[in-house]
């Protein structure tokens, strides 16, 4: 008998065929039979005799054996479903206890010794699927740190999602506030300008409505793999590396790194900013023209943007403000648009601890900033140079301005500083520019309106 018989099977083997009882009958010395197999003996021997012990039995048909017959007909039945499994090799219908290191895919003992695998390398079925979930555990770190990537840029993207929801509201209000004013004749713009940006609110919200649809299904993509992955690690090693292909495969994210979309956010510069000089040939009495205002996306947290995106006062306390790419830090903002050629100037009113000048943006979000400008020294109360490279050149040690004309020539590549009080030279920089520059600003600036005249051509 296979020495891999189990208890039970030598319990339901019938003692004349060697194999497991049909048809089960007992005779009353307690030894059973399969119904044809007793049959064939008594046939042969003409007694009706136990073929074990000989002991003589009376009756001309000996009993059913019910209850051996169930357990019998169940292990039939289990070593049917043992034959056909993928445990046992499908050439020699042994156990699979090999794994071929050559041909990666497991074998009997009968298959290593074949001509096929007879110089391949081989190791026990253990070893093979430690060394796999070896292997699947590197990956699932993988898995685990993209996952908490996609977890955090949408947790970002919420974030986001609620100020965009945010600034369409404080726009709004502060667009009714103004066409307040001039409503008798500005009706029609107001609510064109509202329609606008309820439009591209509803655009930009539903923009980031379906990437947080989509990096909620990467999420629960790289979830369901790392589940199925564990529970597969968790199977037993001829299962797990009969799937171990698969599962490899499963393995494997070529999902790319998300990314925070740039321009996500409302543009509010575009909604508030110049609002009364795009309708100054109606109301020019009461127009005030800025050359240059603030972008509030790019404010950092600690930084109000306020009067018509005219002015940057510290806050008291950090704003809960969306991580996107274009904020800065540390009580600093851009304008809302940059130059690459020409000359532009633009006036600020400053106090306290401030800064002026213009600044390149960063194509990384956590890049220095190129800076060239000038600032007030929170240590020293001296004024001195602001730039990439410098931090501590003296500009002037007292009587510092109060109004300060900022002056760029782009294509010369000078930033020129004035105190329009005194009307007198501060600072001059100079400087290549081979990319677009922003107006800079710290905290405590104030852009001042810029003079304008109407001048109406007769016709001749």
């Amino acid at each position: 008998m296979a020495a891999n018989t189990s208890a039970s099977e030598v319990e339901c083997t019938c003692p004349v065929c060697c194999d497991i009882f049909k048809e089960p009958v007992v005779l009353f010395c307690g030894h059973s039979f399969c119904k044809s197999c007793l049959q064939e003996w008594w046939r042969q021997s003409r007694l009706h005799s136990c073929p074990v012990c000989k002991e003589i039995f009376p009756m001309g048909e000996p009993p059913r054996n019910l209850a051996l017959r169930n357990l019998s007909d169940a292990l039939r039945q289990e070593r049917s479903q043992r034959a056909n499994s993928k445990d046992i090799c499908s050439l020699h219908r042994e156990e699979l206890k090999l794994f071929c290191q050559d041909d990666k895919q497991l074998i009997c003992v009968i298959c290593r010794d074949s001509q096929k695998h007879k110089k391949h390398n081989f190791i026990p079925v253990n070893e093979a699927a430690e060394a796999q979930r070896s292997q699947l555990k590197v990956q699932l770190m993988t898995l685990k740190s993209k996952r908490l990537s996609f977890t955090s840029e949408k947790d970002k993207c919420d974030k986001m999602k609620s100020h965009i929801k945010l600034q369409a509201q404080q726009t709004e209000k502060t667009i009714k506030e103004e066409f307040q004013k001039l409503y008798q004749f500005l009706r029609a713009d107001e609510a064109a300008r509202i329609d606008a940006l309820r439009k591209e609110a509803m655009l930009k919200t539903e923009a980031m409505k379906i990437r947080i649809i989509n990096l909620t299904a990467e999420i629960s993509t790289l979830t369901n793999s790392i589940e199925t992955i564990k529970k597969e690690m968790r199977a037993e090693d001829t299962s797990f590396m009969l799937n171990i292909k698969s599962t490899m495969e499963r393995s494997q994210c070529n999902l790319p790194e998300p990314e925070t979309p740039s321009g996500a956010l409302i543009d509010e510069a575009k909604h508030l900013g110049k609002l009364l000089f795009t309708v100054w040939m109606k109301m020019k009495n009461k127009i005030q023209y800025t050359p240059v205002i603030l972008d509030p996306n790019t404010g950092s947290s600690d930084l109000t943007i306020s009067e018509q995106m005219t002015r940057s006062t510290k806050s008291e306390k950090v704003q809960p403000l969306p991580a996107n790419p274009e904020r800065l830090n540390c009580t600093q903002t851009f304008g809302s648009y940059g130059f690459t050629s020409g000359k532009h100037w633009w006036d600020v009113e400053v106090g306290g601890y401030w800064g002026v000048g213009v600044a390149a943006r960063p194509n990384d979000q956590y890049a220095s900033l190129k800076i060239w400008g000038i600032y007030m020294c929170v240590c020293t109360d001296i004024l001195r140079e602001l730039s990439s490279f410098d931090y501590v050149n003296i500009v002037l040690e007292d009587s510092f301005p109060q109004k300060v004309r900022v002056h760029l020539d782009y294509d010369k590549g000078i930033v020129t500083f004035f105190d329009l009080d005194k009307k007198t030279l501060v600072h001059t920089m100079r400087h290549t520019f081979t990319e677009p520059v922003f107006p800079y600003f710290r905290e405590n600036s104030k852009i001042l309106p810029a003079e304008l005249s109407v001048v109406i051509k007769q016709p001749r």
